[in-house]
């Protein structure tokens, strides 16, 4: 005889401290997928996993315990059985509860399990905030299986939270207790190359415990964290059921036993996205998520028809509609025609156009260095002087912010670059609500990204039109002819801040490609490597690869009051992952 067992995987966009949203989305969620068997919701479903220091809170901790009481009555008033991810009861003597999860089968608890890995790297503060399972007694520190009566049979279920699947031990003991199949439930934030890696994970837990695992993720952004979901299940034959990444929703998958134990029914294979695309599908789905959880109306930035703006432009117009995008185009003495013109063409042909009003700055430019020149009897210094322009559009941004009553939130368009190595104007460029290339580097991200979404626009890749789709609940917007050709020359064009005559960026930085190299080596690498190292690897000259670090590290200042942006590599300037002290004399 045959067993079989439908479970559903919940991947769910939830907004922290959210309870009663979150519960009303995971509700409807349930209801649409009532024939599943078990509903599995990720890790901390009940409060999001990016609650931080709420989580030591006693009035959420609270509220976190009072909604676990929701679930339990909806499993009972739907007839069914949910996996709910939640704060659980810690030793009394602690602020600190544990990472768990329930099992709630129609209005009883059935099982309960406390993580046992907690994560203390990169973005993660799990034991800042958590127990772990080992540190509890009683019945809380084993870990148990589940025998889940289905249809006169019993089917024994494993349960395992997120960090947990990284390591052998957890799973190799449920399966010594008998389980069949193992679910674990996750938040496992997105970074470059990790999906692979986690299906790697997911390869290696299944070959050692020769049992299906069900991996459920969560989607969405929050701060500058975002979740690609990828919620799947693997087999011991290797046939692999994944939901596509940055889709909110609910499948469900069936389980089959004939004899030889649990296997998927239905294959789905992973649908894949190149680097470019799936890059900036995620960095559009952090904004996305971070401008409406916010309570944004729209977006607002500075457009001068170079790269970085233009593809923020871009960015924008795609995710919100150019309904919802304005910009401002705030020409100096030292802004060339062509960067009016092209920022003008990209405006009015991304979609149907979007606003971008010309708000020169000459004029307060100029009053500002004759006051300058009046009360000190002497001009402003050149730095001094290129800040200024700056500082002025980004007062005018702020200006027109908050004209709209602060419903327009800022878009910063400085990239990763120049954000490690400081070139960009505290209250000028750096300043904004929420900066999307903040993670992107100039030459490995921004500009592929930009030829990406080009040639897209030129000829659509349909699978990148399908899981933009799934994500956003729109598609990607049309290019005109004409912003084509403008995007093509913005891109062409040497990069250049224009605040003197003249100025390329090659003047303050070297050429971006052997800039970023150094950068990647000593940021992704994540300081594992010297600088002889480094220079060797690359073949670059020692003096260069010290040069880039001291550069590196001197802006930290800068950094640390700059817009947030979204995580996508794997390790970002964002205050989620780095961690520097602002004062330090270490050369």
């Amino acid at each position: 005889m045959t067993r079989t067992i439908n479970i559903a995987m919940h991947q769910l966009n939830y907004t922290t401290g959210a309870f009663e949203a979150n519960f009303l989305k995971t509700r409807a969620s349930i209801e649409a997928s009532r024939h599943a068997d078990i509903h599995v919701l990720p890790e901390c479903a009940v409060t999001n996993y990016a609650s931080d220091d709420y989580f030591l809170d006693t009035q959420y901790q609270a509220k976190a315990a009072e909604y676990c009481e929701r679930y339990r009555e909806l499993s009972a008033e739907l007839g069914t059985t949910i996996v709910v991810g939640t704060p659980l009861r810690g030793k009394s003597r602690s602020k600190k509860m544990c990472n768990g999860l329930v099992v709630y089968s129609k209005g009883v608890e059935v099982h309960s399990y406390m993580k046992t890995h907690l994560p203390n790297y990169d973005v993660f503060d799990d034991v800042r905030w958590f127990e772990s399972r080992i540190e509890q007694t009683g019945p809380d520190a084993e870990i148990r299986v589940l025998e889940f009566a289905l249809d006169g049979e019993i089917v024994r279920l494993g349960f395992c939270i997120c960090e947990d699947i990284w390591f052998a031990d957890v799973t190799a003991e449920l399966v010594e207790k008998g389980a069949e199949i193992i679910i674990s439930i996750n938040s496992s934030p997105y970074a470059i190359a990790k999906g692979n890696f986690r299906r790697a994970v997911f390869r290696d837990r299944v070959s050692e415990t020769g049992v299906p695992l069900v991996y459920v993720n969560q989607v969405g952004g929050n701060d500058e964290l975002v979740w690609d979901g990828c919620s799947a299940v693997l087999d011991p034959d290797g046939v692999l059921y994944e939901i596509e990444m940055c889709k909110e929703g609910v499948e469900t998958v069936v389980l089959a036993d004939a004899g030889k134990g649990f296997r998927n029914t239905v294959s789905k294979p992973t649908l894949v996205l190149n680097d470019q695309q799936e890059r900036y599908l995620l960095a559009s789905l952090g904004m996305r998520d971070y401008i409406e959880k916010n309570g944004f109306a729209g977006t607002l930035f500075g457009l001068s028809g170079g790269m970085d703006s233009s593809l923020v432009a871009a960015l924008a117009v795609d995710v919100f509609g150019e309904e919802r995008v304005n910009a401002a185009m705030m020409p100096s003495p030292y802004t060339s025609p062509g960067s009016n013109t092209r920022a003008a063409r990209v405006s009015s042909g991304m979609g149907k156009g979007f606003k971008a009003e010309v708000w020169p700055i000459t004029a307060e430019y100029e009053a500002a260095k004759a006051t300058f020149r009046e009360v000190r009897g002497e001009e402003l210094g050149d730095l001094a002087d290129e800040n200024l322009q700056a500082q002025i559009r980004g007062n005018r941004l702020s200006a027109l912010s908050n004209h709209a009553g602060g419903k327009l939130a800022m878009l910063g368009t400085s990239n990763k670059s120049e954000i490690l190595c400081g070139y960009g104007t505290l209250y000028g460029d750096l300043r904004g609500a929420f900066n999307v290339l903040k993670d992107l580097y100039k030459s490995i991200d921004v500009f592929p990204l930009a030829e990406m979404r080009l040639a897209h626009a030129i000829d659509a890749d349909p699978v990148f039109d399908r899981i933009w789709l799934q994500a956003f609940g729109r598609p990607l917007a049309k290019w005109s002819a004409e912003c084509r050709e403008a995007m093509r020359e913005v891109i062409d064009e040497p990069p250049s801040a224009e605040l003197k005559p003249g100025q390329k960026d090659t003047d303050s930085l070297p050429p971006y490609p052997r800039l970023d190299a150094v950068l990647w080596q000593i940021e992704d690498a994540k300081e594992s490597q010297t600088d002889e190292q480094i220079a060797v690897l690359l073949g670059e000259d020692v003096a260069f690869v010290k040069w880039v670090r001291a550069k590196r590290r001197q802006p930290e200042f800068k950094r640390f009051q700059s817009a947030p942006g979204v995580k996508i590599h794997r390790k970002s300037p964002t205050t989620k992952d780095r961690r520097m002290p602002l004062t330090c004399h270490f050369a």
